[in-house]
């Protein structure tokens, strides 16, 4: 039915909640799970464990099941949706191919920064923001505009993705404003310069943190 057929926003959550359960504690079901959505994604079809294959069918509507394997639900992919997967599924191959031995997140901030950086660098802005947020919200001491500006660069370089520049001028306004009171190195992030690349930063070119 067309209710049940996901939409680009519930697609990227998917990979995005999936993937940052999986940073945060090396949840080896999350890792499955998005491994087993490359593979469909890649060769259309994908043989997995009992369990993983229940949660996908059920949390991934794209991917449906038949016997004893998954498909991709081709007749239910306009030609946007299938780009845009594609993209999605490459992208995600090519970080979790990078974390060789990692050490899992969990609530540390050096460990999360560091590791929004990775994202960031890897181009999944929008997995900063999800990543990051979780931490900001429960941080209320001296850290909290700083883990604030980070995720606000991780989501104006999201709204370039969408063609919307003027959001992403916005928020990397506010970022700049909010890391105003800090200086030096800070959970590896050399701040002095990150201000120096928000000073005056253009859509075209993506800044390093």
């Amino acid at each position: 039915m067309l209710e049940d057929i996901m939409d680009i926003i519930e697609i990227r959550n998917w990979f995005a909640q999936n993937l940052c359960n999986y940073l945060r504690n090396k949840e080896k079901k999350s890792l499955e799970k998005l491994l087993t959505v490359i593979e469909v994604v890649e060769n259309g079809s994908s043989k997995t464990k009992k369990d993983i294959a229940e949660s996908i069918s059920l949390e991934f509507s794209l991917v449906v099941r038949e016997n004893e394997k998954l498909l991709l639900n081709q007749e239910e992919l306009d030609s946007f949706t299938k780009e845009y997967l594609t993209k999605k599924v490459k992208a995600y191959k090519n970080f979790l191919n990078s974390l060789n031995g990692f050490e899992p997140v969990d609530s540390d901030i050096e460990r999360n920064v560091r590791m929004a950086r990775k994202l960031f660098d890897a181009g999944l802005y929008f997995e900063v923001h999800e990543l990051l947020e979780e931490l900001w919200m429960v941080e209320f001491g001296k850290y909290r505009e700083f883990l604030q500006a980070l995720i606000q660069i991780g989501v104006a370089y999201y709204h370039i993705t969408n063609y919307n520049i003027r959001g992403f001028e916005h928020l990397i306004k506010n970022a700049k404003k909010l890391l105003e009171p800090y200086s030096g190195v800070l959970f590896s992030v050399n701040v002095d310069l990150l201000k120096e690349e928000l000073s005056n930063p253009t859509p075209d070119k993506v800044i390093k943190f």
